[in-house]
């Protein structure tokens, strides 16, 4: 909690430009480059854990990340339409393997895998570059991707918000937790001393 409290100040200080950040953590975590390395999913929720500490508006969160989300991935798709340059076997990033895992799920889930992609893990920043490669109707990834988008925000926001929300509960608890189990462990110990002497 210290370390969290350290970053506090910094973070009031953006104000307006903390949704902003988000909305450019959305955008770079679904991109099929910087999402396989940056864990957007985990700095987003992050996001929501200090909207539950009241620095940043939840409901403007959810709307920056969103748009952040949709916007990546549309980038993606028109990536995807320009044909899979980007991935070579020797490329230690952006390795043919994820792309194949990609095209594998898209065949297996069709249109519905924009939506059931960003939950995935590699595959998040990986589907909607197949999804172009592939030729998929712009329409209908669209629909999928502000679905999924909005969903994915409100997913991982709420998250983050609801921990932050329990976190003074968590620690009330853990502290109590702690005091039983060491009286616990005391008793145990003088019942074993006490037991062992009366043995002897």
């Amino acid at each position: 909690m210290e370390l969290i409290n350290s970053f506090l100040p910094a973070i009031e200080a953006f104000g307006i430009w903390g949704y902003w950040l988000v909305l450019v953590i959305s955008v770079a975590e679904a991109m099929p480059f910087i999402g396989l390395i940056l864990p957007g999913g985990v700095v987003v929720g992050f996001f929501g854990f200090l909207s539950a500490q009241g620095y940043l508006n939840i409901i403007n969160l959810i709307w920056f990340a969103a748009a952040g989300a949709i916007l990546g991935d549309g980038i993606g798709y028109y990536l995807g339409t320009k044909g899979m340059a980007f991935f070579r076997i020797e490329n230690k990033i952006f390795k043919l393997s994820h792309l194949k895992k990609g095209e594998e799920y898209f065949r297996k889930h069709g249109s519905k895998s924009i939506l059931f992609g960003r939950f995935v893990g590699v595959l998040r920043p990986i589907v909607p570059f197949v999804a172009g490669l592939s030729g998929m109707d712009k329409r209908v990834f669209l629909f999928w991707n502000v679905i999924g988008g909005v969903l994915w925000s409100i997913t991982y926001l709420l998250t983050g918000y609801f921990f932050g929300s329990a976190l003074p509960a968590i620690e009330a608890w853990s502290t109590k937790g702690g005091i039983i189990l060491l009286s616990l462990l005391v008793s145990i110990i003088g019942i074993r001393i006490i037991l062992r002497r009366k043995r002897k």
